[in-house]
């Protein structure tokens, strides 16, 4: 009887190493085996592996080709210049030249990814690797200068990937780009640039809660601290303040009369490429992943009540902490920057009635005369676009159109940007957000610079 039950469990062990060796690995998807580029299939996709030649850059890791439309450089990811729910980023405007400098008029060919299905991603745009006719490999310079990060969310190739890391590894090592001074170039632009930072504060044992301006959550559980962090940055830079302050009244936060900001606090600012920087008094530690956040905050919290002043500073130091100089740390932390995001701005009250720009959506098919500040700003060749808010697929935009440029002053998208300007117009609705079209210069008025 033994023996049967023995045999028995070794039959059914072959056969579960037979099943495993002939099942996919746990977690593989349908982008886990290559699938053969035939010219067949690109033809299908309305792709070829001709040269085109390219007719615009729209930043870092995105151009346009003629005849193909938009590209999205596989495999790289480049600092965000033009997202709607972003600030610029470091290095983003150095990015969007180098491949400027790259692309532009010249022949690109593109080769896909065997893993990559569809061969387009999210919105549409072809996902490629690119070369010029003298064998440039476009990702490679990208990498290898740093102006770029290896980026796996897209179908990637595995080999492709380590060279990938490899090439990004070298600029690392080098101090180029993005890697400058071990990110701390980054640091110190973005504390110059007055974005938007978040106070982190322990209020007890395993309990923090966080602060925007005089706005501050909840406590919340130490294991929160990332979900709730990167929760705020983001509805911060979605939301105009109006409709940014109800929701965080609707998420437990309350308004302080009286500042709670202690002498110890963290801050935390957001970087590129999903990264983020704690800051305590004058040393910043860079480029943090948001899934080391809890912990690293933690840790620093643990050593801010336990340590001396004096090894404290040398325990920073030991763990990645660099000195900032306090000026810039003090003006960094500036209340206006945050209440920037919550208060909207006032409007002159003489000669009639006015609106602010937040207002838009309530006055749909009436002519109105609003104010604001034009914070982002694109020329398209086309139309420019004048807009109130980052947002620009949510909130109130200013169009004029390529036939009425020539009326506007030179460039409308530098002129116009980061002015407060008194606007008469008709509002419509145009992709879900509101828009005045501009057909003068007789209805655009400056009122303020910044």
């Amino acid at each position: 009887m033994i023996k049967a039950l023995s045999e028995r469990f070794f039959l059914h062990l072959l056969l579960l190493l037979a099943l495993a060796l002939i099942a996919p690995a746990h977690g593989a998807s349908s982008h886990d085996r290559p699938y053969p580029i035939t010219n067949e299939l690109l033809r299908s996709l309305h792709l070829d592996r001709l040269y085109h030649k390219c007719i615009s850059v729209a930043d870092g890791d995105t151009i346009t080709l003629e005849e193909l439309g938009t590209v999205r450089f596989i495999g790289v990811d480049t600092p965000e210049k033009n997202h709607p729910l972003l600030p610029a980023q470091y290095m983003s405007k150095e990015a969007s030249a180098f491949t400027k400098g790259l692309c532009l008029r010249k022949n690109i060919r593109l080769e896909y990814d065997d893993f990559d299905k569809d061969k387009r991603g999210n919105y549409g745009r072809i996902l490629a690797y690119l070369y010029l006719k003298d064998g440039t490999f476009l990702q490679k310079q990208l990498l290898l200068n740093g102006f770029a990060t290896v980026y796996t969310k897209y179908p990637f190739d595995a080999k492709k990937r380590a060279r990938f890391l490899k090439w990004e590894q070298k600029a690392q090592q080098k101090g180029l780009g993005l890697w400058k001074d071990g990110g701390m170039k980054e640091v110190l632009w973005i504390l110059g640039q007055g974005h938007l930072l978040i106070q982190v504060g322990k209020t007890s044992a395993g309990r923090y809660r966080l602060w925007i301006g005089a706005w501050s959550s909840s406590d919340f559980h130490k294991d929160e601290i990332s979900q709730n962090l990167v929760q705020l940055y983001q509805t911060a830079h979605e939301l105009a303040p109006g409709d940014l302050r109800k929701k965080l009244s609707r998420s437990g936060y309350k308004r302080k009369t009286t500042s709670e900001w202690a002498a110890n606090t963290v801050w935390v600012m957001g970087m590129a490429h999903k990264k983020w920087g704690i800051i305590y008094k004058n040393h910043v530690k860079p480029r943090i992943s948001v899934a080391e956040l809890n912990i690293q905050i933690q840790e620093l919290s643990g050593w801010i009540e336990n340590l001396e002043p004096e090894l404290l500073d040398v325990t920073l130091s030991i763990n990645g902490y660099h000195p900032v100089s306090k000026e810039l740390i003090q003006e960094a932390h500036h209340r206006e920057i945050a209440e920037a995001f919550l208060e909207s701005e006032s409007i002159g009250k003489q000669g009639g009635r006015r609106i602010p720009w937040e207002s838009a959506g309530k006055f749909v098919g009436r002519h109105v005369t609003l104010e604001g500040t034009i914070v982002r700003s694109y020329n398209s060749g086309k139309a420019c676009f004048l807009n109130f808010h980052r947002n620009f697929t949510r909130y109130m935009s200013l169009t004029i159109f390529e036939n009425d440029l020539r009326k506007f002053p030179s460039q409308p998208e530098k002129y116009y940007l980061n002015k407060t300007v008194r606007v008469r117009g008709k509002i419509k609705m145009y992709k879900d957000r509101p828009e005045i079209v501009l057909r003068s210069p007789k209805q655009i008025k400056v009122i303020k610079n910044h």
